[in-house]
Order: structure tokens, then C-alpha cells, then sequence
């Protein structure tokens, strides 16, 4: 049997992830108007042999209405995901394209067209990260203006996931025969409506397009709050999430793992992909020191409206950036909120403290060392139950990836960790994730 391997992701990675990145000398902030940028990026990821590349979005700027912040945030200016990701794909031939696409928002019957569009025109390599929307600026660009609460986000959520599962399958193939001789076009036996009628949408189908080279695109979810752990137990392939602490992501992918049995899912089919931020020295100071310039460029207000995300009904403007970090109600805390609020009452740390935490990594896993420190942290995560593999976040595009694709990749790839060439052409192939049944709630 051969060895487990890791699975490797890498998140938005043209991007500086520590929010302060983009200040440092060698970022690369000619990224979103040069799109040959992207095109670099994606061939050093193909040649590193990455499972995918994958592209986080939110629709709206944030913090549009607030003129003091926006001036003062990074991000409004990246490319739409499909758009990107379907250019990207001609000058590719393996490398998995993963965008995120919301489901509070907009009708399920163009997600579905888009992305299998997606998975389509790259050969069987489109996933889909699906997300609710956390974000009230995203609302505000949509005719209703309407943020949902998370409970109603999460309950349409799940049946528009069933109508885009719906749709996906509504084409088999052989469906078009393109008969000239007969004049028929379509074997009716092979392409069906599926007639929804549900609490959201009411959709008939059936989709138009071809069917998936894969099955159907990989699916993929980003929640970790309890509607998304159900979410996703049921519906992802691969799960984006952030985990601070071995301890936390192992009791992560247990809990999943068991929500996915329960489902009947085989647990072996859903990769658990923890975010990891790393920053790579010669030796751990070196590391230590790049982190610590990265964090001399923080702008606390900006790094305060990002924290604001996670911390619900709660306005920390007006606290003592250098009192410890106030006590919140629970209902104030969302998902990776959780992790800031208890590393900040374990270990006493002040507003500002959480603050610039919260600015470099957001609650991820976060390693500063040599090539051989990081490969140990990644090997001991992978090795004992925490992780199938990580979404690698570049903290400053593009030095930090080039150090990890450079340095850490080789390391990995020296003790038997990671792939030398892919399994296969398309995205299942390589996260070895055969498109078995997805269970249906509406």
C-alpha cells in the first residue's frame, strides 16, 4: 500500500496574507493589474506539484461606508475567482483552480453553470468553496441589501448546495448525441429535470452544459462553527479551516470525520486542509525577525475593522488597546474568533496583542523556523491525526511562497511526505477523492 501523502493548497497565494504584507519592501503589488503575475505563480505551483491553487473571495470591498478604514485596508482590487481561474487553466495542465462563490446571494442555477463551465474548459480540475457569506458589505451590492443571520445563511446554504448537486447530475453523459442523420440532438434518457421545490428556490433544470471530467467539480467549505462543521460534514470533499493548535485541528477533523460517518460518508473521501502561514530562515531568529518586521507595518485600526469580523454585537473601538483583552459574551464570538478569545485568556494577552495576532495569522497555524523546523510542525500534524494535508498562506507574496515552493517543498518531499509527479490529471485524481454520493437534505 503506498505511503500517505500530504495534500497541498495554496490560498490566494499572489496575495500578502499578514495584513500588514503588502508594506513590506518585497512585496509584489503589481499583482491584480498584471495578470502574467497569476500565470508565474500558478506554473511554480504546478511545477512544486500543489493539489490546487485556490481563490478566497469576498464580493464588496469591505468597509466601503467607513472611509477612514477603507483607505486604509488592503483588498478590493483582486480579479472576479471563475474569471481567474478559467484563464489560469490554459496555461495549465494539472494544478486544481478552487474559487469561492457564495451561496447567501445569488441563484444556485448560475453557480452551478459557472463552475461546471470551470471544470469543463481545465479538464476535471474546478472546485467550489462554498461559503455563506461572512461579510454585510457583500449584502449591500445585491437588490435586496439583505446580510442574512447565520442561522438562515447556513439553512439556505444547504439546499442551495443540493440545488447545484441537482443540476450537476441533470446531464449525464451521452446526453448530447448530435444525431445528423436522425435530427436528434438530445437523448431525453439522459438529461432531466429535476423540478426543486424547496423553502429558497424553486428551480426546474435541467442545466445547461456538459458534464464534469470528473464526476463533477470537487466541493469544498470554509466553516468551522457548528451550522459549518453539519455543512460540511455532509456535503465538502476537502474543508478549508483554521486551527491554531494541533490539539484543536486533531479534535477538528475527529469531529468531522465522525459528522461525515454519520452521514454515511466514507471519512477517507473528505480531506482536512488546516491553514498554514510560514515564514522560513536560515535559522528560527532569522525567521523570527522577518515575522516581527512584518508585524512593525500593522495599522491597528485596520487590524481592529478585521478583528470586528469575528467578533460580533461587540465594539472594542473605544478599549484600551494596552488593558488585557476585555471578557465577551459567548454569542459575540464566531468561529475563529474563539481561538483569539481563548489564547488572549490563557495567556493574558492585551487588545493590541490580539490585535496584531489576529493581523498576521487570523487564527491559522502559524511556523517560524528553518526548512527542518517547519517540516517537523507539518510532519507531526500530518503523522498523528491532525491534518490530510494544509492550505499554505503566503504571509508576503511572492518571497514567502518562493521560500516555501524553494526550501520546505524539497524537505517535505525528502522524507516521503509529498508527491514527485502527480497521480492523475484532474482534481479528484490527485486528492484521490472519488465523486461518491453526496447526501441530499432538500
Amino acid at each position: 500500500m503506498a505511503k500517505r501523502q500530504l495534500k497541498l493548497s495554496a490560498f490566494t497565494p499572489a496575495s500578502s496574507y499578514h495584513q500588514a504584507g503588502w508594506r513590506h519592501p518585497q512585496a509584489d503589488l503589481s499583482v491584480y493589474e498584471d495578470f502574467s503575475r497569476w500565470v508565474t505563480i500558478a506554473k511554480k505551483l504546478e511545477a512544486a506539484k500543489f493539489d490546487m491553487i485556490f481563490i478566497a473571495d469576498t464580493a464588496s470591498p469591505a468597509k466601503a461606508s467607513e472611509p477612514d478604514t477603507f483607505r486604509r485596508l488592503a483588498g478590493g482590487d483582486q480579479f472576479e475567482p471563475m474569471t481567474l481561474l478559467a484563464a489560469l487553466s490554459a496555461h495549465t495542465t494539472h494544478l486544481g483552480l478552487a474559487g469561492t462563490i457564495p451561496t447567501s446571494y445569488r441563484p444556485p442555477y448560475d453557480a452551478a453553470r459557472e463552475l461546471l463551465s470551470l471544470d469543463r474548459i481545465s479538464g476535471g480540475r474546478g472546485g467550489w468553496n462554498i461559503v455563506t457569506g461572512i461579510s454585510p458589505d457583500d449584502g449591500a451590492q445585491y437588490a435586496d441589501q439583505i446580510h442574512p443571520p447565520q442561522s438562515e445563511r447556513y439553512a439556505r446554504g444547504e439546499e442551495f448546495v443540493d440545488v447545484v448537486l441537482k443540476l450537476w447530475a441533470s446531464v449525464e453523459p451521452g446526453g448530447y448525441i448530435r444525431n445528423k442523420e436522425t435530427g436528434i440532438f438530445k437523448d431525453l434518457d439522459k438529461i432531466h429535470l429535476i423540478n426543486h421545490v424547496g423553502k429558497f428556490y424553486n428551480v426546474r433544470g435541467p442545466l445547461a452544459g456538459l458534464p464534469s471530467p470528473q464526476g463533477r467539480p470537487v466541493t469544498v467549505q470554509a466553516g468551522q462553527s457548528e451550522d459549518g462543521r453539519a455543512l460540511a460534514s455532509r456535503v465538502a470533499e476537502a474543508v478549508f479551516t483554521a486551527q491554531s493548535t494541533f490539539e484543536q485541528a486533531k479534535a477538528f477533523r475527529d469531529d468531522i470525520r465522525s459528522r461525515a460517518t454519520a452521514w454515511g460518508r466514507n471519512p477517507d473521501h473528505l480531506k482536512l486542509l488546516p491553514g498554514v502561514i510560514m515564514v522560513v530562515g536560515e535559522t528560527r531568529q532569522e525567521a523570527e525577525d522577518k515575522w516581527a518586521e512584518m508585524d512593525s507595518y500593522l495599522d491597528m485600526q485596520a487590524a481592529m475593522s478585521a478583528l470586528q469580523l469575528n467578533l460580533k454585537h461587540v465594539d472594542l473601538s473605544a478599549h484600551d488597546l494596552d488593558a488585557p483583552f476585555p471578557k465577551l459574551p459567548p454569542e459575540a464570538v464566531v468561529s475563529r474568533g474563539s481561538h483569539l478569545v481563548e489564547a488572549a485568556k490563557k495567556e493574558g494577552l492585551t487588545l493590541r496583542q490580539v490585535l496584531v495576532r489576529s493581523a498576521g495569522a487570523n487564527a491559522h497555524f502559524t511556523l517560524k523556523g528553518t526548512p527542518k523546523d517547519i517540516a517537523d510542525e507539518l510532519e507531526h500534524w500530518f503523522e498523528n491525526g491532525a491534518c490530510d494535508g494544509f492550505n499554505v498562506q503566503t504571509a508576503v507574496s511572492p518571497v514567502s511562497l518562493d521560500d516555501i515552493l524553494e526550501k520546505v517543498v524539497p524537505e517535505l518531499r525528502r522524507r516521503g511526505l509529498f508527491r514527485t509527479e502527480y497521480e492523475g490529471k484532474t482534481l479528484r485524481e490527485n486528492l484521490g477523492i472519488p465523486a461518491d454520493p453526496i447526501p441530499m437534505r432538500y
